[in-house]
């Protein structure tokens, strides 16, 4: 968790590392008191580092993550020896400019290490517990207040890069959602569903896309969905999706899918709009809508409604991932989709696990009886597609028949 003094590489400042670790001081009432008094702890600290920092070890290697960079005798020796330096400091005295540098650059490791700041949260909670309880046994009450200030600026400054990672992080997608909304640079790119027999392109799936100006690199919107959601970016945005889309295959005679959530299905705002979209659009019945199985666990009753609808207008129905557990037969055969597309990570696992082929060759034989179409996603590989088809899958998808390319690029079907 803690190493040794060293240069951190931080990106603050020199002003900015003084004015904050100022700041976070003024903030605790830390004050010229509460130094004397921690220094007066020194002796005390010395004789009993030893007994605390094997309790220490006892919390941290409790997580999985702490054995997985301390995996050698020379490591974890080389990190007590930085602890104990890192307790002894707590009452030195000595918390200038260098101390906070110090303390930012640990906090810099941690998160190129990928030690998440629970962790972090965890182990200073036994720090509190032990220097509480060591100084309540030894009478030294005085002190208390001091010695949690200082613990308390001490993971403060230790968290301040794992904060600063984030917000960064997230004003930055903000700001991407944002501009992508105003400027109408959300991207559909689509990605073919293939005739397992014919091993023609039967429809394509539409997957939205964002273009990051800063790189140029088109991203998958799914990382910022729930930034999107949470700033009420997300029916804009797919609402652009789907005016797109439906603008890209009103002149083309292809077949599509789009992909629509629990959190789209019931929103009444969204789905007007959507109606009145399918109403204008010359050709509905060449529409699919992918509905995750996992959606089911929401109110159902809102599903089958929009799929009554849908069926109204003209369009068909694909349930996605199903295999993944969350839904009862009895709301498949309730809605009776055209298609079911078998959970991903089941056909992945074809060609290494007895137990997946068993699953995925009953569930074909399944959708069969259902009267739907069977769908296999994931399929990477020649091999996994020779598989599949010979299980008696219906459609494929995945990088051995296609590869998600941008919507302008298709010109016929």
């Amino acid at each position: 968790m803690i190493n040794s003094y060293r240069k951190p590489s931080s990106h603050y400042h020199i002003d900015e590392i003084s004015q904050d670790f100022g700041r976070i001081k003024r903030d605790y009432r830390f004050d010229e008191d509460d130094i004397q008094r921690l220094r007066t702890l020194i002796p005390l600290f010395e004789e009993e580092v030893d007994r605390i920092i094997p309790g220490f070890y006892d919390v941290i290697f409790s997580f999985e993550h702490a054995r997985t960079f301390l995996y050698s005798e020379e490591i974890v020796a080389r990190h007590k020896r930085a602890i104990r330096r890192w307790f002894m400091a707590l009452v030195n005295g000595n918390y200038d400019e260098h101390y906070y540098r110090w303390l930012a650059g640990i906090s810099e490791i941690h998160v190129h290490i990928g030690l998440p700041s629970h962790y972090v949260n965890c182990a200073f909670s036994y720090i509190r517990e032990t220097l509480n309880e060591l100084l309540i046994e030894k009478n030294r009450l005085e002190e208390l207040p001091s010695l949690n200030k200082i613990v308390d600026i001490n993971l403060d400054v230790l968290s301040l890069t794992y904060k600063d990672e984030e917000q960064q992080r997230l004003i930055s997608d903000i700001v991407l959602l944002k501009n992508s909304l105003r400027s109408g640079t959300v991207e559909v790119h689509l990605q073919p569903i293939v005739d397992a027999r014919t091993e023609e392109v039967a429809k394509y799936e539409c997957l939205m896309r964002i273009r990051d100006p800063k790189t140029g690199r088109t991203l998958s919107v799914a990382p910022l969905l729930k930034t999107a959601k949470s700033i009420y970016l997300y029916e804009g945005l797919m609402e652009l999706m789907v005016d797109k889309t439906l603008r890209k295959f009103e002149s083309l005679e292809c077949a599509f899918t789009l992909n629509l959530g629990y959190e789209d299905i019931s929103d009444r705002r969204f789905l007007h709009y959507l109606h009145h979209k399918i109403v204008d659009f010359p050709h509905p019945e060449r529409i699919t809508f992918e509905i995750l199985e996992t959606d089911f666990i929401g109110d159902f009753n809102i599903i089958a409604s929009f799929v009554e609808e849908a069926r109204v207008l003209g369009c068909t129905i694909a349930i996605d991932d199903f295999g993944s557990g969350y839904s009862s037969m009895e709301n498949i055969i309730r809605i009776k989709p055209e298609y079911i597309k078998i959970d991903g990570s089941l056909i992945e696992a074809l060609e290494n696990s007895e137990e997946s082929r068993t699953i995925v060759s009953n569930t074909i034989r399944m959708i069969k009886e259902l009267g739907a179409k069977s769908v296999a996603e994931y399929v990477s590989t020649e091999s996994l597609k020779e598989r599949v088809i010979a299980m008696g899958v219906d459609y494929i998808q995945g990088y051995a028949v296609g590869r998600p390319f941008p919507a302008d690029n298709l010109t016929k079907c």
